[in-house]
């Protein structure tokens, strides 16, 4: 996945595989295979627990786990007590994003998605931590998360 800078987009028919092959989408998300995997982002964005969707201990969490409970993460309304704690500045950050993306009245009565949150920030680069052999150093996996370009 490292190989990837993925565009996020939110709707209900966006396709969460990004047309990836089927090889790439059922491989290991990391080295070695791990049934559990972290994904922690720096930049305020809530950290996600991914669990294996298949049995086999020698696949573990795919990337397609990782792109599908990151898609499902972002389609989620935002809860009122997190916006409660916010400062003015990023609010107004937020509120734009949200006007941005919401062309109707009927997407805008829908709310705040998580996605809103992200301000325009739609890019997905995965960044491993690699011991100097090249192995995944814990199953803890951080990623950065930028505007389109």
């Amino acid at each position: 996945m490292t190989k990837y800078h993925l565009k996020l987009e939110i709707g209900e028919s966006v396709d969460p595989d990004h047309d990836l092959p089927e090889e790439e989408l059922s491989s290991p998300a990391v080295h070695p295979p791990v049934p559990l995997l972290k994904l922690e982002n720096r930049e305020g964005y809530p950290e996600l627990n991914i669990e294996a969707s298949g049995d086999s201990p020698d696949v573990g969490v795919t990337v397609q786990d990782v792109l599908r409970m990151i898609h499902e993460d972002l389609m989620k309304p935002e809860p009122r007590p997190r916006w409660d704690r916010l400062n003015e500045d990023v609010r107004a950050e937020i509120k734009a994003s949200f006007k941005e993306r919401c062309q109707t009245e009927g997407e805008r009565s829908k709310g705040l998605y998580r996605f809103d949150y992200l301000c325009g920030r739609n890019r997905l680069q995965i960044l491993p931590q690699l011991s100097p052999d090249g192995v995944s150093l814990s199953p803890f996996i951080p990623f950065k998360l930028s505007a389109e370009s």
